[in-house]
């Protein structure tokens, strides 16, 4: 099933996207010469990892019988050069395990490997791009 997302610059380098009643920010820092008004393009690859790790752990604790409360999650980026890409990328998900059940504690694991974003970033899709 093909997904559509809409975006649109507003000033600067600030874009907004939208898609089925929501809408995103996305921006670069003051210091890169925008305005600061959300994640740039390179943040929402550790935060979409982090996000989807987060809402597994919660989707299998639920499903199991316990809903998690004061999940948090901390993720880290590095670069990477030649070419300039995101490198290393470090997610801690926090507050789980401790609120669950020692023989839940494999399943919310499995459950995270299979995370979508973290399967496309170790099997890497085919990307095209075009420019009108």
């Amino acid at each position: 099933m093909e997904t559509v997302f809409t975006l649109r610059q507003t000033a600067g380098y600030a874009i907004d996207v939208s898609h089925d009643g929501w809408a995103l920010r996305i921006d670069l820092t003051t210091r890169q010469g925008g305005t600061n008004t959300g994640p740039g393009p390179t943040d929402l690859v550790p935060i979409a990892l982090a996000a989807c790790e987060m809402m597994l752990a919660l989707l299998t604790a639920k499903k199991h019988g316990h809903p998690l409360e004061g999940v948090e999650a901390k993720v880290t980026k590095q670069y990477a050069i030649n070419p300039t890409r995101l490198g290393d990328m470090r997610v801690e998900v926090k507050n789980v395990l401790s609120q669950l059940p020692p023989e839940l504690h494999e399943r919310v694991r499995a459950a995270i490997e299979a995370c979508p974003v973290l399967q496309t970033l170790k099997h890497p899709p085919a990307v095209h791009s075009e420019v009108q």
